[in-house]
């Protein structure tokens, strides 16, 4: 980490490491310093700008030079206050670098995969050993009565099963959510997946147009009917071709990113500590 933090201070603040040719140097200061090189570099990097693309004329060689210094002082006057020390401070320049360089480094990094040398070979076993990518899942819609008292849940229950008042009444007259009520205790149409995990249970087995007993959730008591339902549908090879193309080439430049940092990994000798990396993991963040 040190040997990074060393790296980094040199790279945002000695901004003229590019030429030590004397001739060269325009400004010097405590650490650094700014070249011809810089200045251009800078220029270019302004003439992108938004606020600058349409005026040009502001780039003037005094504008520029007087904006370079100016950043300068900035990142001087932070280094020398240590900011580049506070974790989130390290976090943003190392997030900021890293974007940096894999821009620079990506070729490099990992070779352009060319779409067009997949073969339908790859992309139908793909396509069997990621069949559940292309199913459709079955859509639940779903409505329900919520109350907070287990007794007066069964009643309701009783009322709807029996046939002397509707569900949709019933979610007028009973029910303790606000947001549904008005909507006659419609809550959606989605898959399993997307709704509450303590619901599913109670969502999955329901019967079209059949309520629901009374089901106990987080101290409160629901009443769940299913007034639709659409069954899952698995998309045949042929309907997803394109698509199956596009993830067999994501998943081949994910397996390549993942050899490319196991072998960063090796180069740069990582060493874990397996006792405090497994201490953070239970113990989880904190705010």
């Amino acid at each position: 980490m040190k040997k990074l933090m060393v790296m980094i201070m040199f790279l945002i603040f000695c901004c003229g490491c590019s030429s030590d040719r004397a001739e060269n140097t325009i400004a010097r200061f405590e650490g650094g310093n700014i070249t011809k090189e810089d200045l251009a570099a800078h220029h270019k990097k302004l003439k992108m700008e938004s606020r600058y693309r349409n005026n040009p004329e502001q780039l003037t060689p005094a504008f520029i030079f007087d904006h370079a210094l100016n950043m300068e002082m900035i990142i001087a006057k932070g280094l020398k206050e240590n900011l580049h020390l506070d974790p989130w401070v390290r976090q943003e320049i190392h997030g900021f670098m890293s974007d940096l360089f894999l821009k620079v480094m990506q070729d490099r990094l990992v070779p352009k995969i060319d779409k067009e040398n997949i073969t339908e070979e790859e992309m139908t076993q793909f396509y069997e050993e990621h069949k559940e990518n292309y199913l459709k899942k079955a859509l639940y819609g779903i409505k329900m009565v919520k109350t907070d008292d287990e007794e007066k849940a069964k009643s309701v229950m009783r009322e709807i099963r029996e046939g002397r008042i509707t569900f949709e009444d019933a979610v007028k007259k009973y029910s303790t959510d606000e947001k549904s009520k008005d909507n006659d205790g419609f809550i959606g149409t989605r898959s399993l997946d997307r709704f509450r995990g303590n619901w599913r249970p109670a969502i999955e087995n329901l019967k079209l147009n059949k309520v629901s007993d009374p089901v106990r959730i987080d101290d409160h008591y629901y009443i769940f009917k299913l007034i639709k339902k659409t069954e899952p549908y698995q998309y045949t090879y042929e309907e997803k071709r394109a698509y199956i193309k596009n993830d067999v080439l994501y998943d081949k430049y994910r397996k390549e990113w993942q050899k490319t940092y196991d072998r960063l990994k090796e180069e740069f000798e990582v060493k874990i500590d397996e006792e405090k990396l497994q201490g953070f993991c239970i113990e989880g963040l904190r705010d």
